[in-house]
Formats: C-alpha cells, structure tokens, sequence
C-alpha cells in the first residue's frame, strides 16, 4: 500500500460504508454519487505518482468525503444537514448560507488543489502565473459544472427532489467558484 494515498483509501472505506447504508436506505441520489466517487478516487491513486498531488489535497479529500456523506445522511429535528441553514444571510430563495453551500465551497478548495497539481505538471517553465492560474480557474469550474451534471442526473433518472432547484444549482455553482478562488489565492501565496 502506498502511504501516500492512506487519505483515499481511507476515503474508499467511508464511502463503501455510506454506499451499503444508502443501498439499504434507497437512496438512489447517493448512490449515483457513490458510482462516480470510486472512479475518481482510483484515478487520483493512478495518478498521483504523475502528478505528485499535495497532501493537503487529498486529507481535504477524505473530510469532504466524511461531509458529504453526512450531510445525505444525517437529519436534525426532521430537515437533512444538507439542508439546513447554518446562518441566514439570505431568505428565500437563495437561502444562503446553508450546509450544502459551505461544503460545496470546501470541496472544490480541495479539486482546485488537484486540478492545480495536473495543470502545473503539464505547463512549460517560465509560464506567466496569470495564465496558470486562469487555466486552473477554468479548469476547476469544468469539474465543478460536470459535479452539477452529475447532481441533475440523480433527479432526471431517479425523481430524486435532494439536490433542489435551480438557485441551488446556481448557488452551487457560485459557492464551487469561490472555493476555487479561495484555493487558487492560498496556492499562489504558497508559491509567490
């Protein structure tokens, strides 16, 4: 076993157990998430010797995982934790900010902090910072719009109502934007 991979494997354990809790619940949206994660986590395993992803990334990795699946799992008081609205800037519709908003932000930190690895891999020496760091933007936010594909699947194949409506696939979106931002800003301070 290759130390360096311990957070996806550790990754693979918690959804394959969150995986046969959903199969048993029916809960087809996670599962749909569940068939797209393992490839993913197989791919950054292949490639990580390649790309030398940070740590940081992938122990980010392994809590969103735990987040993720906690938050389509777990309910307070009869609303699902992706559901519930942690400080209320915005009312209806946006609801912001909510769970689901906050880990969609963290998690797309930790793709950014990916993407970065294979971006800076395959760019020439002496390539300008702006343009590294628009590719990575763009990049991510491509990741970030396939994540939402994915999310519209669950509801298009399984009538599953979990993911909302279309402010939450905004909203998605722009908290997906500003984690990358965020990663970006924390990548460049670290390299500059």
């Amino acid at each position: 076993m290759n130390k360096r991979n311990l957070p996806i494997y550790i990754s693979a354990i918690i959804l394959g157990i969150f995986t046969i809790f959903f199969l048993f619940k029916g809960n087809l949206e996670f599962l749909v998430y569940a068939v797209t994660l393992f490839p993913l986590m197989w791919i950054i395993t292949k490639t990580d010797k390649i790309f030398q992803y940070p740590a940081l990334a992938k122990w980010g990795f392994m809590t969103w995982m735990m987040t993720h699946m906690a938050g389509g799992s777990l309910s307070f008081n009869g609303t699902r934790l992706y559901d519930t609205i942690l400080i209320n800037f915005l009312g209806a519709p946006y609801n912001v900010l909510r769970y689901d908003q906050l880990i969609h932000a963290f998690c797309y930190v930790v793709m950014t902090l990916f993407v970065y690895s294979i971006v800076a891999y395959m760019i020439k020496p002496k390539t300008s910072r702006i343009i590294v760091i628009v590719i990575t933007f763009l990049a991510s936010m491509g990741v970030s719009a396939l994540n939402e594909i994915v999310e519209f699947s669950a509801v298009a194949f399984f009538g599953s109502t979990g993911v909302g409506d279309y402010y939450n696939n905004a909203l998605d979106l722009v908290f997906n934007g500003a984690g990358i931002i965020i990663a970006l800003f924390l990548v460049n301070k670290r390299k500059g």
